[in-house]
């Protein structure tokens, strides 16, 4: 039984993961200035919709910066200077739309409102679970970086430039071995987290996040499918 069990968000689910394909598509395929622009502003508009307001000042003012550090800074340089800024704003212009739409797929919808998508749309336990997982580990990746860095801190180890600058091999050693073998343990938790819950079976589950499709949403996909299709295309 699907039941309404908090304000319904704005957007759904499935309309940010295309967002999302969309802009890990286009990322890297040659982009012009049109092109860019055009996705820029469907991200933003998407940031918009989900209500996240800091996040829209702060990539439109990152972006802002690269776009006239490229276009007026960039030509009165010359050397290692000139390539080094020409990078800086070139990176940082096209990972924005690709750092901008993970954060919203990630932060502003809860792992079972995506479950329940999927499920709607009839999707195979193969690309289900998978997909549960990703999105749960990634949060929990940070709370497991953040727990090691107090750990290492608290052990007068603190991930610093000193430190780093004086024992680089040493602090790399203290500090990704243990998150490492956090993250095997953290993965082999969610995988039987999702296997408890059933999503292995065959049998139609329910859930109490109900997840539907409406205009805007569909409005979303195809501005997503007409970026991605012109972006790689043309």
């Amino acid at each position: 039984m699907n039941t309404q069990s908090r304000e319904r968000p704005l957007l759904d689910p499935r309309s940010k993961l295309a967002v999302f394909i969309t802009a890990c598509l286009s990322t890297f395929s040659g982009m012009s200035h049109v092109q860019e622009l055009a996705l820029f502003l469907l991200v933003c508009m998407t940031m918009l919709l989900c209500k996240k307001w800091r996040w829209i000042v702060i990539v439109c003012i990152l972006y802002a910066l690269m776009f006239l550090g490229d276009s007026f800074v960039v030509n009165r340089l010359s050397g290692i200077a000139q390539y080094a800024a020409l990078l800086l704003c070139h990176i940082t212009r096209f990972l924005l739309p690709l750092f901008s739409t993970f954060c919203v797929v990630t932060k502003t919808s809860a792992v079972g409102e995506y479950i329940s998508a999927f499920m709607a749309m009839h999707m195979p336990g193969e690309v289900v679970i998978p997909v549960a997982v990703m999105f749960r580990f990634v949060p929990t990746v940070q709370e497991e970086w953040r727990t090691v860095t107090q750990a290492m801190k608290l052990r007068g180890m603190a991930l610093s430039v000193k430190n780093v600058a004086r024992r680089p091999l040493f602090m790399l050693e203290n500090m990704l071995v243990p998150f490492l073998m956090q993250c095997s343990l953290v993965v082999d938790e969610m995988s039987a987290a999702v296997m408890a819950r059933g999503f292995d079976k065959d049998r139609p589950r329910t859930s109490y996040l109900a997840v539907r499709m409406r205009g805007i949403d569909w409005l979303i996909v195809a501005a997503s499918l007409l970026i991605t299709v012109w972006n790689l295309a043309l």
